[in-house]
């Protein structure tokens, strides 16, 4: 056996030993493939999620339980991995001593999610800023209602709330309302490890859509990532203005508003 035959067999010896994350996400694309039933191509969605690890030193240390959970939650929700959809994070954090893989949905998985059901026929969010004029309220000929009238379309002022709304065929428009400390206030304490650090528009983004989920139709998908959001609230504290109006404005409006104090706990994600 020539000296780099010798080296090869050596080394592939010692990787049966001590696999890396890699190896094991690599050996697990067979159950991965399972998972997207043909969804996604799932060479390309184990190569997105080889990269990220790559680029994390933290995730390469993560536990592999982590890692491949995170990865088959991706699988089964049908998101990729990464940044440059904005669907699904993997994020590391450290917790009991060890370094662990944390799944994160984005605003623009929660997005795709939603419209899966079939049954939305738009679904957008957009952020308050300083210097907008904002007002929502009630009266008698418009029901609840917002206005918005932004001070420019320079996104570089500050945010001070955030509103997430759907049209749903045949059933109007459902919305609510959230200002920012009631954002905030829904981070978790490690939020400095997260997409919270780096992409907090975007996580506000997602926590008004998150509220708005269980009011929206639901695909198996969605069903699945409100479950798996880690955070758990007793209420959805700080919503305001959730309603829902028909199309035709000749008609009167149907309001959906239960005291926020009454609504059954849920989960919601930071």
């Amino acid at each position: 056996m020539t000296d780099i035959s010798q080296a090869i067999a050596e080394k592939q010896v010692e990787q049966k030993k001590n696999p890396t994350v890699r190896d094991l996400v690599q050996a697990q694309q067979s159950a991965i493939e399972v998972q997207l039933a043909g969804a996604m191509n799932s060479g390309a969605f184990v190569r997105a999620a080889i990269s990220t690890i790559a680029q994390s030193a933290d995730l390469q240390q993560a536990t592999p339980s982590s890692v491949l959970g995170g990865i088959m939650l991706a699988a089964q929700l049908k998101l990729e991995i990464g940044p440059a959809l904005g669907h699904f994070y993997l994020t590391p954090r450290k917790q009991g001593g060890q370094q662990i893989c944390l799944p994160i949905i984005g605003y623009q998985g929660y997005i795709e999610l939603a419209y899966r059901s079939g049954r939305i026929e738009k679904i957008e969010t957009f952020l308050v800023r300083e210097g907008d004029k904002f007002d929502h309220g009630a009266n008698s000929e418009r029901g609840r209602f917002f206005d918005w009238l932004p001070a420019d379309y320079d996104e570089k002022r500050a945010w001070t709330g955030v509103v997430a709304m759907a049209k749903l065929k045949g059933a109007g428009t459902v919305w609510a309302y959230l200002p920012q400390d009631k954002v905030l206030a829904r981070r978790p304490s490690y939020w400095q490890s997260t997409p919270w650090k780096t992409n907090e528009e975007e996580m506000a983004r997602k926590t008004a859509i998150r509220a708005l989920a269980p009011y929206l139709p639901k695909s198996t998908e969605l069903g699945k990532a409100i479950q798996a959001d880690e955070q758990k609230v007793e209420a959805i504290a700080g919503v305001h203005d959730l309603v829902i109006t028909r199309d035709d404005a000749s008609t009167d409006v149907i309001e959906v508003e239960t005291p926020v104090e009454a609504w059954p706990a849920v989960e919601v994600p930071a």
